[in-house]
């Protein structure tokens, strides 16, 4: 307890009083997940895709269109019919020359299972976007941590070189005594003021360190440039040991590449689907008029009426040939799938690795800390 009151003691003394605002690592971590712009980038990315969703949605539903048109058939074809009503062989009858149109359609997919999968893929593009917000969110709470913890162990840094300082100090005045009374050399006090020089140089280092390091910090959390910020110091009385339990299986990097690997499924299993017949219901209420003179629709007249028209219909398309496009699609799709898996395993593998090695660094530095802190 003494050795943090003199730790702490030392850390005020050259860091500026009341000008700076002590950051807890929680109020870091807070303040990053609030305003970082990177992440906010991902919020919006996670908003886009449900928007990505509703757009797939809504092709399931019936589209319905306005639709007007007038053409001006200055060369107007003609119609032939049988004219033996008539005592004519062939009845020749010519168009009008102006046409106008206007009405609804609709149309809506009764089955279209190319429709059904862009659904599920909207839906797995969706999980992928909050998977990687997550990830980013995590990725950006273990650069805060880090970030954090190497400032405070730049912090103690100064601490230990600050200490040193004040001991190499007594000890320049103990051998200037000792020199002064015949009982040392020039040399040693020479000595003495190299080393509280070389202090000197290392303590300035490390503070101009700490500075860029908070720098970065603020940097990352969306903090004000301008405004001086400070950390807790270290307290390794309440230092907790971590529980290693294992890899675990639900970690967001893996939960992306699983969901990789399913997105590279549904769209080799979306190509594939484009063999598949459609059928669509068509819908039509129309209007007509036709005119020998464009004038006539703006006043009464026997060419002044419009005719309606109303129908329903179905449309079956059934692919038949398409050059073996598909067929080169879905190999394609086939091999980004198998990369996908072969990229899930060697992520796995890679993190067991780094987790084995990760926990006996921590065991190796636990015990350290122990035996220095025993002494």
């Amino acid at each position: 307890m003494k050795q943090l009151v003199v730790i702490f003691t030392l850390w005020l003394a050259w860091m500026p009083v009341g000008a700076q605002k002590m950051l807890t690592l929680e109020e870091c971590l807070k303040l990053g997940i609030e305003n970082n712009l990177s992440l906010e980038g991902s919020r919006n990315e996670m908003r886009k895709a449900k928007h990505l969703l509703s757009e797939n949605r809504a092709k399931l539903w019936p589209q319905i269109s306005a639709v007007a048109g007038f053409n001006d058939n200055f060369n107007p074809p003609v119609s032939v019919t049988d004219g033996s009503a008539y005592g004519n062989l062939y009845n020749v009858t010519k168009t009008l020359q102006y046409n106008a149109s206007a009405g609804l359609q609709l149309q809506m997919p009764l089955y279209n299972q190319t429709v059904y999968t862009a659904v599920d893929i909207a839906r797995t593009l969706n999980e992928l976007n909050r998977l990687s917000y997550e990830k980013a969110r995590e990725d950006l709470m273990m650069q805060i941590s880090k970030m954090y913890y190497l400032g405070q162990n730049t912090m103690e840094q100064l601490t230990l070189i600050q200490e040193n300082m004040v001991r190499l100090r007594e000890l320049r005045d103990i051998t200037l005594a000792f020199f002064d009374n015949g009982m040392a050399m020039e040399v040693d006090v020479k000595r003495v003021n190299i080393n509280l020089e070389n202090q000197q140089v290392q303590y300035d280092n490390a503070k101009s360190m700490l500075v860029q390091q908070l720098n970065l910090l603020k940097y990352v959390m969306d903090y004000p440039a301008d405004e001086e910020i400070t950390l807790t110091p270290v307290d390794t009385e309440r230092i907790q040991s971590v529980s290693l339990t294992g890899l675990r299986s639900d970690l967001y990097e893996l939960q992306l590449l699983q969901s990789q690997e399913k997105l590279a499924g549904q769209q080799k299993d979306l190509i594939r689907q484009g063999y598949l017949p459609s059928l669509t219901l068509t819908g039509s209420w129309m209007y007509s008029a036709y005119t020998d003179k464009a004038r006539h629709w703006f006043h009464s007249g026997p060419s002044n009426h419009w005719y309606s028209s109303t129908g329903l219909g179905i449309t079956l398309r059934v692919p038949i040939f398409d050059g073996f496009d598909k067929r080169a699609r879905i190999r394609k799709a086939q091999i980004d799938q198998e990369n996908a898996k072969l990229n899930y395993e060697n992520t796995l593998k890679n993190m067991q690795t780094q987790y084995l090695n990760a926990t006996n660094e921590l065991m190796n530095n636990q015990r350290n800390f122990k035996k220095q802190k025993d002494y």
